[in-house]
């Protein structure tokens, strides 16, 4: 793998967590493949499409606005197309959210996120934690 690969993927990785803890939608989904795959393991969410995963984003705002990825530790390049971001997601439940939340209660999850592009976009997104 090639150092502006590396560069590249890293870049990209940055850029769609900065969109993320953005909030904006449009930002956020820009970023998606229209086949986009993402899943929470141990949390019950598996959803595919741009669609689907943008009515997924919209609704945790409206419960969970201050969602956040922080405390990086790591954001390393494990493969020609894929990073991996160990960091913790926080956030305050307005609702309760099983599985997650009760309703006021502090999220904190320490993750290690799986991260797929092609050809710039999102493809795959595996969050463990």
């Amino acid at each position: 793998m090639s150092s502006s690969t590396t560069v590249g993927l890293t870049e990209l990785a940055e850029a769609y967590l900065d969109a993320y803890n953005s909030g904006d939608l449009e930002r956020i989904t820009s970023f998606l493949s229209d086949d986009v795959h993402i899943v929470h393991h141990n949390r019950g969410v598996d959803v595919r499409g741009k669609q689907t995963a943008s009515e997924l984003f919209a609704g945790a705002g409206q419960v969970i606005p201050d969602k956040r990825f922080g405390d990086r530790t790591a954001l390393d390049v494990i493969g020609s197309d894929s990073v991996v971001v160990r960091h913790t997601f926080t956030a305050t439940a307005l609702g309760d959210m099983p599985g997650f939340a009760a309703k006021g209660e502090a999220i904190s999850l320490e993750l290690a996120t799986f991260l797929t592009f092609r050809d710039g976009l999102l493809v795959e997104y595996h969050d463990y934690g």
